[in-house]
């Protein structure tokens, strides 16, 4: 050992020197985290199926929980050891082999012991102190790991499906959802992490399809979740791209039925807000005779329905003229569709410039809304769509 990294000699520390020393191991947590995610993740491929910035935090709040420990003379809680148990699962379900993650978290019990032995501030009398109780926490570490494994091999999917019912119980309910962050770490989701929530009518899905879907969930990178229940059939994804889960959709449950896309959203409450964009991005999909439509492109057509019951005085005048003249209502789609250009709007409806002129002008005559104005277009637009909702 050099004598730049041999512990000082030094009688029983007291209070001022612990505090010293474990305030200068908290300001290289994040460093060491770094570092050690990035050599689990050179050394262990395994680990380039979890999102990379979903370990870092993961590391991370393992180091903090582990330094606040050992500061203050206590073993791992049971909610520490329940936490690391569910991060266990998580690897399980995105089947990393298990000597793979053990041989992880003790790259992190090591390099974290080689951190506190580096500290200037180490004495010999306290890391003499840290072997018994850094040995539990590698022992404690270990056998949260085997157990989540050997849970995951008994009676999984059971298990999983019970959960699954459980978490889209809390999802669907009117009350805040307690306990939804617990069952979401049941199944392997992050729940401080983002979400993507599509939905289908059930009435394509029966039971056996739904069963499948979730099957086939497990051939992309990702986690998701699938129910049907109140007239939908719902995925919550988490890490898996759009495109891929779209794709397991249309293999499982046939092509071009209708799905709709919510925004991507954070948290039990965004995937709340999730299910409401998919929903109206699915009506609009079931109205267009569409595959798929993602709230995000389009999510001022798939909102104008909730927004009718609020502003229908000012909707109707021009829905009624969009009714009785089918013609001018294309007009003003498609301007609004073409970039505003004149020569755009007519190459999509096979017109001259002069003419889809003409029916602008005269839109503007009968409705008294002028396409010039970004007020005026969005009130036509929303008029036009709501009549064709509505003939």
């Amino acid at each position: 050992m050099s004598e730049a990294s041999r512990p000082r000699l030094s009688a029983v520390p007291g209070p001022a020197d612990r505090d010293r020393f474990w305030a200068s191991v908290e300001d290289t947590l994040d460093e060491l985290a770094r570092g050690l995610v990035a050599r689990i993740r050179a050394e262990l491929p395994s680990y380039a199926r979890l999102p990379e910035d979903e370990h870092f935090r993961n590391v991370r709040a393992l180091y903090g929980t582990m330094t606040r420990s050992l500061a203050a003379g206590s073993p791992p809680d049971p909610e520490v050891l329940q936490s690391i148990r569910a991060s266990a699962r998580r690897r399980a379900y995105y089947d990393m082999p298990v000597y793979d993650v053990l041989a992880a978290f003790h790259y992190a019990h090591r390099d974290l012991w080689e951190a506190l032995r580096r500290s200037e501030l180490a004495s010999e009398a306290l890391l003499v102190e840290l072997v018994g109780p850094m040995a539990h926490w590698s022992q404690a570490m270990s056998q949260a790991v085997v157990d989540a494994y050997v849970a995951q091999q008994g009676g999984r999917e059971q298990h999983e499906r019970e959960t699954r019912a459980r978490f889209f119980d809390l999802l669907h309910a009117d009350g805040p959802g307690e306990g939804i962050a617990d069952v979401m770490r049941e199944l392997a989701f992050d729940s401080d992490g983002e979400f993507t929530v599509l939905v289908a009518g059930s009435r394509w899905w029966p039971r056996e399809s739904v069963d499948a879907l979730q099957r086939a969930g497990r051939r992309i990178t990702g986690v998701l979740h699938v129910d049907a229940r109140a007239g939908l059939m719902t995925v919550v994804s988490q890490g898996a791209a759009v495109d891929d889960v779209v794709a397991l959709a249309a293999e499982v449950g046939g092509e071009n039925r209708p799905l709709g896309i919510g925004l991507a959203r954070t948290g039990p409450a965004g995937i709340r807000l999730g299910l409401g964009d998919a929903a109206r991005a699915l009506r609009l999909a079931e109205a267009d005779g569409r595959a798929a439509v993602r709230f995000e492109t389009e999510w001022f057509r798939a909102t104008i329905p909730d927004l009718a019951p609020l502003i229908g005085p000012l909707l109707e005048p021009a829905a009624r003229i969009a009714r009785e003249q089918p013609d001018l209502a294309d007009a003003v789609v498609a301007y609004a569709e073409s970039g505003f250009t004149l020569r755009g709007t007519g190459s999509a409806l096979a017109l001259h410039p002069n003419s889809v002129s003409y029916r602008l002008s005269r839109w503007h005559q009968l409705t008294g809304l002028d396409m010039r104005s970004f007020t005026d277009l969005a009130l036509s637009f929303a008029a036009v769509t709501e009549a064709r909702r509505n003939p």
